[in-house]
């Protein structure tokens, strides 16, 4: 628990040169194959950069700090999948995506997320299965994948703290177990080739719980990009606002520290749980903020923290709801509020 929260102060302190914003809703597309990342779009700045497709290779070798996009699969549905998504408007903390299941909107614990792409690079690929009856091995209709992209080469970071993009890929097949500790494999595009493989591995990505892969906060928004916060506190109305080096916490003028201070208060709520079911009877939040961008070209954010039960409240960021935070943490920050204005 002291490591969770050790990593969250750093993240917190991060908040002043970082940013992330959560996306609307959004469905997941199953059964999508491997990433052809031909065009990268940049919507901070209109940009876009073309972008090689990765390359197939028969026998990947790579390191966990190569890795870059992670996509498992088990029965056609996704289980979990980690994109490596630079962006100009986000600092390089942010710049590892969590799309599955939590639509982008979870920030992700690095730490963990490169101890099980260690354990993914442990992989032995040399090792080949002597049988080529690829029916009897499991391999003909595989229910379970794995979709890796990495880096091949010198991994120097760019000065804006940009790793290179992946230049290799490979889609695991994964058949059988051969009561050796071992299962059945092969690669997309070499099927003809079956591999044996670590059981104890594969298992442990099968079953990695996405929840464990991010830190404990429900969202991130980057003090330097928002113009203005808009709060809704039961019945109670607050504005935030900053403007070329003016502080206003509602009618009265701040200093930079005590602003930053109750912005930071803002994002203090940490995840409790996962919200296992939505309540879809009428509610109204507890508290509402809303976050106003400088740039028009970026997305508003918008958090709803719903009533759920005496315990918890669940926290709806631009649509998307999958955590609960604890009430009484709700109610200490509606505190500091009421004190700063």
């Amino acid at each position: 628990m002291k490591s969770v929260r050790r990593k969250i102060v750093i993240l917190c302190v991060f908040l002043l040169t970082a940013v992330s914003g959560c996306g609307a809703a959004e469905k997941d597309i199953p059964g999508r194959d491997v990433h052809q990342k031909e065009i990268q779009q940049e919507t901070a700045g209109d940009t876009e950069r073309s972008i090689a497709a990765p390359e197939r290779t028969p026998c990947p070798e790579f390191d966990g700090e190569d890795v870059r996009n992670v996509r498992v699969e088990a029965g056609g549905k996704a289980l979990w999948e980690i994109d490596y998504l630079p962006r100009e408007d986000r600092g390089s903390y942010l710049f590892w995506d969590i799309k599955v299941p939590y639509h982008s909107c979870a920030v992700v614990d690095t730490e963990s997320m490169f101890r099980l792409y260690n354990r993914i690079a442990s992989l032995d690929f040399h090792k080949k299965a002597e049988s080529a009856d690829t029916g009897a091995m499991g391999l003909e209709k595989p229910e379970r994948t794995v979709t890796l992209d990495y880096y091949q080469g010198d991994q120097k970071t760019a000065a804006d703290g940009t790793k290179p993009m992946p230049n290799k890929t490979f889609t695991l097949l994964v058949g059988k177990e051969n009561g050796k500790g071992q299962y059945f494999c092969s690669l997309k595009g070499y099927e003809k080739e079956p591999i044996l493989l670590d059981q104890a591995v594969l298992d442990e990505v099968f079953a990695k719980n996405p929840y464990d892969l991010i830190l404990k906060i429900p969202y991130v928004v980057d003090i330097s990009t928002v113009s203005e916060v808009q709060i809704q506190s039961g019945d109670r109305e607050y504005t935030m606002r900053s403007r070329d080096g003016s502080y206003m916490l509602g009618d009265k003028k701040s200093d930079k520290k005590k602003y930053s201070e109750v912005y930071q208060a803002l994002m203090q709520p940490m995840i409790a749980q996962e919200l296992k079911e939505k309540k879809t009877t009428d509610r109204q939040p507890v508290l509402s903020l809303e976050y106003k961008r400088s740039d028009a070209g970026e997305e508003d954010v918008e958090v709803h923290f719903y009533p759920y039960d005496k315990r918890y409240v669940s926290v709806n960021v631009n649509g998307n709801e999958f955590f609960l935070v604890s009430s009484r943490e709700v109610e200490q920050l509606q505190e500091v509020l009421e004190k700063s204005f």
